[in-house]
């Protein structure tokens, strides 16, 4: 006969496993979820993923995992290693390549999850996914755009205090100084002291801070005091949590500008309007970043649901 003590011990076990079996349903209505012995034989595809990938139950059970990946995943020596670690035990996950029954390419946002016996032997992997096909392709077109962006124009960025993390080639050549003369400098150095000891200059940063965008020509001073004039924009830029953490500045060099409309009898420190042009492109730059930064906090949200 039990006591109250094993009563006690199989209410809370049968508890677990109500919870357990809640939370495999829930995976099996929302994921798609195919399951593998620990040679990497197909045992099992759930409706999601067979609709997702187009093939049958009938054509995938019994055929290995590599039926499901493209020749250059399998021929790559981590493949192996990949099922090692899975057959050890270890717990893999990440955004995965693979080709649908039609050969076209869908994205993956996978857990493997080794599954122990009573033993603690492992005796077949699950895997949940998520399509991220769209996403994936988004964030490579971002990402090709932000390229031809840092082609195009001079790019630094600064921490919120303003001290300097990073800049591209373009920047580099305009200021003339190197990436190691910058780096960890405070913004202050491209700037006019009269500048740094105003109130603008406090405030520029404060609102900068606070989130705003800011778009201008600016005299600055690259190395040995040479005056450059920059038509820029200064980005806010936001984590994955929504948090203001950096400012990225695209700017083009317009010194040539400039200086030909002062050897024309105008002012060098007159008010330039932003070309449309210039307008048009560091604005896309921001909505790239903005909409990058957006794409990677759903991914986290959605990856955090197969851990």
């Amino acid at each position: 006969m039990f006591n109250t003590s094993h009563k006690k011990k199989i209410i809370h076990l049968e508890t677990e496993l109500n919870a357990n079996l809640s939370l495999t349903r829930a995976f099996e209505r929302s994921m798609a979820v195919i399951e593998f012995d620990v040679g990497g034989t197909i045992l099992r595809a759930n409706n999601n993923y067979l609709g997702l990938s187009g093939y049958r139950a009938e054509v995938l059970v019994g055929q290995h995992h590599r039926r499901l990946c493209p020749d250059t995943v399998v021929q790559n020596r981590d493949y192996a290693e990949f099922w090692a670690r899975l057959s050890r035990g270890e717990f893999v996950s990440g955004t995965f390549q693979r080709p649908d029954a039609q050969g076209h390419i869908l994205w993956l946002e996978a857990s493997y999850n080794p599954i122990p016996d009573v033993n603690g032997n492992i005796v077949k992997i699950i895997t949940y996914a998520l399509d991220v096909t769209r996403r994936v392709k988004l964030n490579n077109e971002d990402r090709s755009k932000l390229e031809a962006l840092d082609q195009a124009l001079a790019r630094i960025e600064f921490d919120l205090e303003g001290r300097i993390l990073t800049a591209n080639e373009n920047f580099l050549s305009t200021v003339g100084y190197s990436l190691g003369e910058i780096q960890g400098q405070h913004h202050r150095l491209f700037c006019d002291p009269r500048l740094i000891n105003s109130e603008n200059y406090v405030d520029f940063w404060r609102r900068l801070n606070a989130g705003e965008l800011f778009r201008g020509q600016f005299k600055r001073f690259g190395k040995h005091s040479r005056t450059v004039w920059l038509e820029a924009s200064y980005n806010p830029v936001y984590d994955v949590r929504g948090r203001l953490y950096k400012i990225v500045k695209y700017a083009s060099d317009i010194t040539e500008r400039v200086e030909k409309n002062e050897s024309d009898g105008r002012s060098a420190s007159r008010a330039y309007h932003i070309s449309a042009e210039t307008e048009k492109v560091a604005e896309h730059g921001t909505q790239i970043i903005q909409a990058a930064a957006s794409e990677m906090c759903e991914i986290a949200e959605n990856v955090s649901l197969g851990n």
